[in-house]
């Protein structure tokens, strides 16, 4: 059972098969400001406090709160208000068109005032859905409000991850040459180029900060390895060489790569190791020190580089858990008896999206890891959305 999951993990199949400088919110730990919209449109004040939920330290009142935010709408133009009653503070946030862009703007600006971190509603989640019948890619902002679909390739896919720069995304495939096979999509064009097809597994591959190389897990020569390579695929190498299975790979910096490795065959912890050519040859790994569970794995770094999140098991169930790479200390987000796998951050480095997995049965949830606040996407009518990767701005603008 241990290989079986580890397996999993490999092909990414658990399924079945920020930004500037330290942070500070204006509340402690566990707090929330209420707030109240006040709108002569019912449609935009619901609109307003569903993008503005998704924050898990913002709770709606329904009568008032600490945070007035008012919505003047006058020729398809509107101007969005905040009053903070507790200083009588009143603030012009945004002006501008009677349009989606212009009320996300606005939230994104209300959460840049009260707490000092960017907001994330502009992101683009790219995740994977069965909703035509088969497993495909599909891209989405977080209200679901526009979703395209990507893939029509009646085959499993699994582990999207963005380009830096939002113009590609890396995928595996698993059916077209009846192994998991990595492709890599130009959205602009939506052309498909193979990245490695090679005999056994091919998967995991993620790009680097600069957006110029991958790192990858292939089997090519048997045990399963890290390699990385150029965009294409070309002048690609092994930087493991070394028995155990490695698992989902993720760029610590431009010169160093975080991944899972089952080295004695009770499960997976997270390792660091430099891509350094000349430091390739030693194996030299660094063991991060994460003792809340013998399975660690599918690391994720958030934008300060300063959290690590991470898949362990515990009660017997997947749970995500960030270790803080100043003060060394690990804790879990997520808890109760559904797995919560696959976690990837928002822009804010507070806010995390991952899939929650009830008895077959895998939906998006967002997570604020300072109040443990659990938020639904509203991806339901989207059946079985799982694996989601956030780009931290908006690809529909």
């Amino acid at each position: 059972m241990k290989f079986l999951r580890i397996v999993c993990v490999l092909y990414g199949l658990m399924v079945n098969v920020t930004l500037h400088g330290n942070r500070a919110s204006n509340l402690e730990d566990g707090g929330a400001y209420t707030f109240f919209v006040v709108s002569n449109n019912p449609q935009l004040q619901e609109i307003f406090e569903q993008i503005l939920q998704l924050h898990g330290g913002l709770s709606k009142s329904s009568i008032q709160g600490q945070l007035k935010i008012t919505i003047d709408v006058r020729q398809s133009r509107i101007k969005v208000y905040l009053f903070k009653e507790s200083t009588k503070l009143s603030k012009l946030i945004c002006e501008g068109p009677d349009a989606l862009k212009t009320y996300i703007d606005a939230c994104n600006r209300i959460i840049a005032y009260m707490f000092r971190t960017p907001g994330f509603f502009h992101s683009t989640l790219v995740f994977v859905s069965d909703v035509s019948g088969h497993s495909e890619l599909y891209l989405s902002n977080l209200l679901f409000e526009k979703v395209v679909q990507l893939t029509r390739d009646h085959a499993a896919v699994l582990r999207p991850r963005w380009h830096p720069k939002g113009t590609h995304i890396v995928y595996t495939t698993c059916g077209k040459s009846g192994f998991p096979d990595i492709y890599c999509m130009h959205l602009a064009s939506r052309s498909v180029t193979a990245i490695a097809q090679y005999r056994g597994i091919n998967a995991s591959a993620c790009f680097s900060p600069s957006g110029k190389q991958l790192a990858m897990v292939l089997s090519v020569k048997g045990i399963p390895q890290i390699y990385i390579s150029d965009m294409d695929g070309k002048n690609l190498h092994a930087i493991t060489q070394c028995n155990g299975i490695k698992t989902s790979p993720i760029w610590f910096d431009q010169q160093n790569l975080i991944f899972g490795w089952d080295e004695s065959g009770y499960g997976p912890q997270l390792y660091k190791i430099s891509t350094l050519k000349e430091k390739i040859f030693l194996n030299h790994f660094q063991k991060i020190q994460i003792s809340l569970s013998h399975f660690v794995d599918e690391a994720a770094l958030n934008l300060d580089k300063n959290k690590l999140l991470f898949t362990a098991t515990i009660h017997k169930t997947f749970q995500l858990g960030i270790w803080d790479l100043n003060s060394k200390e690990a804790r879990f987000v997520t808890q109760g008896p559904l797995d919560h796998v696959e976690g990837c951050w928002l822009a804010d480095g507070r806010h995390i999206v991952c899939t929650e997995k009830d008895v077959g049965k895998r939906k998006l949830v967002v997570y604020d890891t300072q109040t443990g606040k659990r938020i639904p996407l509203p991806c339901d009518s989207w059946n079985n959305t799982s694996q989601a990767d956030a780009l931290p701005y908006g690809y529909f603008n």
